[in-house]
């Protein structure tokens, strides 16, 4: 399944989930709602000619070909697994370097459908031409995606009950998003030189014209884009972050549903992990100021809050059009020639440092597990894991084994 906004499992066989790393309660059911009548319908229809193999035949299959099923056909391998398993064709494993796999008869002939460590593969025990076998299992490659739209429509149905019980994966992707944010700062904050151009241009007998070109000016208006988009970048992180830090501050899915407080403005983000108080609320108006300053009118339009120097009137009496923002448009960027400073940028930047160092103190263990890379879990077990881990300053602990059980799964090595 692969559900918006990265609550998701992109890659099920890899992540640990239904239980704790150190062996405590799943947390999932073990089926979901409709699937003796999803079986069945997969039995009529795309997955018709998958049997299973007798045990009379359970021998090591002959000699055959490999068909690799690529990415792009299957990105959720695990769906396909959970398709045959609805038709009574159970998964073995795991094994060395093998996630799971599945063997069948597929028309009268052995198969063997595997997910391992570099993809999934498909192998057929045939003794027809290369051909033509694997035209045979482009067929059944093609039956098997089938599948999908019913076992599919399973999990979309059965989402919103999972979702708000907390049985969710987020992705962590802190460190793609800081790279990003970084990537710009250094730009805004060193812009690429850029020398000052003089043309002379000879008209014929017109005398001689000079274009001056200032690399200076165009440098700060380099780094005022850099910054916008920095200050951009610094918000995404920010409301990832706080979505990642939820598990860790007090989540219940009782009254928190995961899918809607990501679609919260970072403002309520920011209240529902950091609170209103003392610094939470100090910073938060720091912020909310940079960002109507800043980056707002160039995320909406070119629009600033009370369009100060977006829109102009056409008074009585002044006999002119006047920005509506009036002399208070002194403060905009959109009315300034050269829009922000050294000073600016170096201002914005530092108060997002403030902001780091302060979320690492008020949020200790999240931001740890954040900058950790590891994905996080919502689940009640997770949530537990971490209690007991705090009480018995085991945190660091907690993440070494994780991380290690995790890289475990990436290599497959069962």
């Amino acid at each position: 399944m692969a559900l918006h906004l990265q609550v998701a499992i992109a890659h099920p066989d890899a992540i640990s989930f239904g239980s704790s790393s150190s062996g405590g309660h799943a947390y999932l059911v073990d089926s979901l709602a409709g699937e003796d009548e999803a079986g069945q319908r997969l039995k009529r229809t795309a997955l018709r000619d998958f049997l299973p193999v007798p045990d009379d035949v359970r021998e090591a299959p002959g000699p055959g070909y490999q068909f690799r099923v690529s990415r792009d056909t299957v990105p959720v391998p695990v769906l396909l697994k959970y398709a045959l398993k609805l038709v009574g064709l159970p998964a073995h494993g795991p094994g060395e370097k093998v996630a799971w796999w599945i063997d069948f008869l597929y028309q009268d002939e052995r198969c063997e459908l595997a997910h391992q460590k570099f993809g999934v593969r498909l192998m057929l025990a045939t003794e027809a031409p290369i051909d033509e076998a694997h035209r045979k299992m482009e067929r059944i490659v093609k039956q098997l995606r089938s599948s999908l739209r019913v076992v599919e429509k399973l999990i979309v149905d059965a989402a919103p009950e999972i979702l708000s019980a907390g049985n969710a994966t987020v992705v962590n992707q802190h460190s793609a998003l800081r790279q990003a944010y970084e990537y710009f700062r250094e730009r805004a904050s060193e812009p690429i030189f850029i020398e000052d151009e003089t043309t002379v241009t000879e008209y014929e007998g017109r005398g001689t014209g000079v274009t001056f070109f200032s690399g200076a000016r165009r440098m700060q208006m380099n780094a005022f884009h850099d910054m916008i988009a920095a200050i951009t970048a610094y918000l995404s992180l920010l409301e990832h972050d706080l979505v990642l830090a939820l598990p860790f501050s007090g989540f219940d899915p009782a009254t928190d549903n995961v899918t809607e407080v990501i679609g919260w403005r970072w403002g309520l983000k920011f209240e529902r992990l950091l609170g209103t108080d003392g610094d939470a609320g100090k910073y938060r108006q720091r912020l909310t100021e940079v960002v109507e300053r800043w980056r707002n009118p160039y995320s909406h339009g070119g629009f600033e809050k009370g369009h100060g120097a977006t829109i102009y009137l056409h008074t009585p009496g002044v006999n002119a059009a006047v920005p509506v923002g009036l002399t208070k448009v002194r403060n905009s960027p959109l009315f300034s020639l050269l829009p922000t400073t050294e000073t600016d940028i170096a201002d914005v930047f530092e108060l997002f440092n403030e902001i780091d160092t302060w979320l690492k103190s008020k949020l200790p263990e999240a931001m740890q597990w954040i900058e950790s890379d590891l994905n996080v879990r919502f689940d009640e077990a997770f949530r537990s894991e971490v209690d007991a881990a705090r009480r018995n300053n085991r945190f660091d602990r907690l993440i070494e084994r994780t991380d290690y059980h995790q890289s475990r799964l990436d290599n497959m090595e069962f």
